[in-house]
């Protein structure tokens, strides 16, 4: 009877886990989540959502005041799309939403010293999670920053990661290498 007991409290346990586990990093949202993640941004305007709590946890690093970088889930480029649009008086489209929610990428945006980069390619954005090394699909020119940095974008593929496993960011330069440490299930 005991054993009964536990192993019912067990699967009691793994069972409310689950819900936990899949508000981490999700790879599909549904309409409410898109929604919820537009009016999040559309409440802190503009660069005022990098302090945010749900966006400051994809951060990494000193970003966006200086070097490292942001995870790009699904959420957060609806959030932060949605912020940077708002001090403009403008709103995502649903063709915007529906763009994003079908991606089968997130990315990642890294902060360099610009005399580092004269093509993107001169920027390595490394993922490592335990023995699993991943590449980016792409990567490409993001925003210059005002202070002599430059945006860099690397493009993952949801498939390729674990979306709750604690991850190792590298970040190489011919100049430099950078290494952060991000637990993907702190990202919404």
């Amino acid at each position: 009877m005991k054993g009964i007991i536990w192993y019912m409290g067990l699967i009691g346990v793994m069972v409310t886990g689950i819900p936990t586990l899949s508000g981490a990093f999700d790879i599909q949202l549904t309409q409410e989540q898109m929604e919820e993640a537009r009016e999040y941004g559309a409440k802190y305007k503009g660069k005022d959502v990098f302090d945010s709590p749900v966006v400051k946890s994809a951060c990494f690093g000193d970003y966006p005041q200086g070097g490292g970088g942001l995870i790009m889930s699904k959420y957060i480029k609806i959030a932060v799309s949605s912020a940077m649009r708002s001090l403009k008086d403008q709103t995502l489209t649903p063709s915007d939403l529906k763009e994003i929610g079908e991606s089968t990428t997130f990315t990642v945006v890294v902060s360099v010293p610009e005399e580092s980069v004269q093509i993107p390619e001169d920027v390595q954005i490394i993922l490592k999670q335990g023995t699993n090394t991943i590449l980016p699909q792409k990567t490409e020119f993001g925003m210059k920053y005002k202070d002599n940095r430059q945006g860099i974008v690397g493009a993952f593929r949801y498939d390729k990661i674990n979306p709750g496993a604690n991850t190792t960011i590298i970040v190489k330069t011919k100049k430099s290498e950078e290494k952060y440490k991000i637990d993907f299930s702190d990202v919404k």
